[in-house]
């Protein structure tokens, strides 16, 4: 499956605007037509530097830094496996200052429709950005994607056979209100995430969804979720019972808690309500603007939760590690992938 008509136009566009800025040639090249589970949004080649060079693209709306490790990271698995010798490109509507340079950090290539861009090869490099945001810019218009289909999403991903039940044992899950979930249902549906046989519904595409939910919880969901920094002592941190507050771990110490591979140095906590007093007392914890802890309101029925240990459903701890955008998180990133959240569910 390639890029979708609105994605397709809004390549077209990038890579028009890079044309005319830098006067350098690129065209689409093809998809093959069996690729890997996830697969590349274009296949770009361009003239850079007297030499063909060839990029896998993600084209993605986005213009929030925290999206973009996550980008990197599915690219650079995909030209490790799959296409060697192609460089990663990022394309999308518009890309911030602080959001180039964090695709600078990463050397993540990106172009956008305003004529910003970082292209670096091994014979190559250029770095235009500061260019101003183009009028009517991108917007992501799915259901799915809004704060409550998001919620939606993330219990289906949770617990697929939710896919198959009535609209309000899947509001009971997601936590929202019944009207929610026909229009969510039916933008899944259109897209190909939900497959309908006769009477029953069932989830598909499932690492591709996963993808699209990291992609926009950062952005559209998590700033509502009434986020406060905290400093509190490690060693009482990690001693708190949190099942006794109906919390849970998300973020480092929730990869730590689940794969053992990673040291947590920041912690996130999910709470059902108001950061529990208790937990603030004996953790000696203070609000600081760069804390080692943060504090959000949970979302999801705790029902989807991992038992018995307080942790967050895998696939919230996997997007909280993948917005960080560092090298150790996206590592524990895929070790908490590859050991929950790589299933069997239908992904063609």
């Amino acid at each position: 499956m390639g890029p979708d008509i609105q994605e397709r136009q809004l390549l077209i566009e990038a890579l028009d605007v890079l044309q005319k800025t830098v006067k350098l040639t690129a065209r689409i090249l093809p998809l093959p037509k069996a690729q890997p589970r996830f697969q590349a949004d274009a296949l770009v080649e361009m003239q850079l530097g007297g030499r063909t060079e060839l990029f896998i693209a993600q084209i993605k709306p986005i213009d929030r830094r925290t999206a973009v490790g996550l980008v990197k990271a599915q690219l650079q698995a995909l030209i490790d496996t799959t296409y060697p010798g192609y460089h990663p490109l990022l394309v999308t509507k518009f890309v911030t200052t602080k959001m180039a340079e964090e695709c600078r950090k990463l050397d993540l290539p990106f172009i956008d429709t305003a004529g910003n861009f970082y292209l670096h090869t091994d014979h190559f490099i250029a770095d235009i950005r500061g260019k101003a945001r183009p009028d009517n810019p991108f917007k992501n218009e799915y259901r799915a994607n809004n704060p409550a289909g998001l919620k939606i999403t993330f219990a289906l991903l949770c617990k697929p056979e939710l896919a198959g039940a009535q609209y309000r044992e899947i509001a009971r899950y997601a936590q929202v209100a019944l009207g929610t979930i026909g229009p969510v249902l039916d933008d899944l549906t259109q897209r190909d995430y939900i497959r309908k046989n006769k009477a029953t519904r069932t989830l598909a595409r499932k690492k591709e969804l996963i993808n699209e939910w990291v992609t926009y919880y950062p952005a559209n969901l998590r700033p509502i979720l009434h986020a406060r920094r905290y400093q509190a002592d490690r060693a009482l941190l990690t001693q708190a019972d949190l099942g006794h507050f109906k919390a849970h771990w998300g973020g480092e110490y929730g990869a730590e808690q689940l794969t053992h591979y990673l040291k947590a140095e920041r912690f996130t906590i999910y709470v059902p309500d108001n950061p529990p007093a208790e937990l603030m007392t004996k953790t000696r914890m203070r609000l600081a603007v760069d804390g080692n802890t943060e504090i959000l309101r949970a979302f999801w029925n705790p029902e989807l939760a991992p038992r018995p240990t307080p942790v967050a459903p895998p696939l919230l701890v996997y997007a909280d590690l993948m917005a960080t955008a560092e090298p150790r998180n996206l590592e524990a990133a895929k070790e908490v992938y590859d050991r929950f959240l790589e299933t069997p569910v239908d992904q063609s």
